[in-house]
């Protein structure tokens, strides 16, 4: 795929070059207050979504002193249950009319979320996270988004109206994930590793694919990754990311972006149409994480080329 593959590349040249000049410059970091294990801790946890946060993780992690002792289980099964999972509730809402059956797709659905987030539980115990585990969840996410839209939209029959709704949710929501999954891995690299992860990814990636390892996801994470990129990351100036990200992790406008991160996320969406699947107003629930997403999504690009855009010296002081 050489046209595919010069595009990729072409979105990605111009920050490899930012890590090549990182690279050449160790001492980028004088003047920096690195920050403590206990502050990196804190912004981390403050990205996460309230809904995952305070029940679907903790509910996950209750799952796996159980399912974590089957054996040969892996994080990639428990992706394709809750694939199934989601296509079952989707399936609910799309051929049955009784207000009880959209009661059993919600609690199906909320199933579905409390098992993706026990995927990466169980991946970070077991030590099997991998580049194409991360390409296969997205995958996963992606299609019990879109089977659900469509499922909605087919119970609801509204015509042209419905469906263009249906779209610029998808749309909106899709960038919304997109952004929350681009920011939260290159800060939590950046503070934990004292590296840009989400380029080397990328690098990652194409080792897969030259391998003959997964080929079809390799190439859809390669693709998922350089849009974002090309789409979220911003240029710094006079410091590299590692720089800035770790220099403002004292700055209260960093700390504010990272909390907006944790509504950034569709998962927030998501809980928005399972609501609706309660109180039988889909429709309503729809145009609600709609006008959420592009709220959200167009704060955090206004916001992230604020506070991500210059280092912040031990210098510099609060007044």
């Amino acid at each position: 795929m050489p046209t595919s593959t010069a595009w990729w590349e072409r979105c990605v040249r111009s920050s490899a070059e930012a890590i090549e000049a990182r690279d050449d410059d160790a001492d980028v970091d004088s003047g920096v207050i690195v920050p403590t294990a206990t502050v990196v801790d804190g912004i981390l946890e403050s990205m996460t979504d309230p809904v995952n946060r305070f029940y679907r993780y903790p509910a996950a992690r209750a799952l796996l002193p159980v399912l974590g002792r089957i054996p040969g289980l892996t994080p990639n099964h428990v992706t394709y249950v809750h694939t199934l999972v989601g296509l079952c509730a989707a399936g609910l809402v799309a051929w049955t009319r009784a207000p009880v059956w959209l009661v059993v797709a919600f609690f199906l659905l909320e199933l579905r979320m409390v098992l993706d987030c026990f995927d990466g539980v169980l991946a970070r115990a077991s030590g099997k996270s991998s580049p194409f585990g991360r390409a296969l969840d997205e995958i996963a996410d992606t299609v019990a988004l879109i089977m659900l839209t469509i499922a909605t939209t087919h119970r609801l029959a509204l015509g042209w109206k419905g469906i263009l709704v249906a779209c610029l949710m998808l749309g909106f929501g899709g960038l919304c994930a997109n952004a929350w999954d681009f920011y939260k891995r290159k800060i939590t690299a950046c503070l934990r590793e004292g590296r840009d992860r989400t380029l080397e990814e990328i690098e990652e990636k194409k080792a897969l694919v030259a391998k003959g390892s997964g080929p079809a996801l390799a190439y859809w994470g390669i693709y998922f990754d350089s849009f974002q990129v090309w789409l979220y990351d911003v240029k710094p100036v006079g410091a590299d990311a590692v720089t800035v990200i770790r220099s403002r992790a004292h700055d209260p406008a960093f700390r504010r972006f990272a909390a907006l991160l944790a509504f950034l996320s569709f998962d927030n969406g998501l809980a928005i149409l399972h609501g609706g699947l309660l109180g039988a107003v889909l429709f309503q629930s729809q145009l609600a994480a709609l006008a959420y997403a592009v709220v959200l999504w167009t704060a955090t690009m206004i916001f992230a080329r604020l506070v991500l855009r210059r280092a912040r010296r031990s210098s510099d002081t609060d007044t």
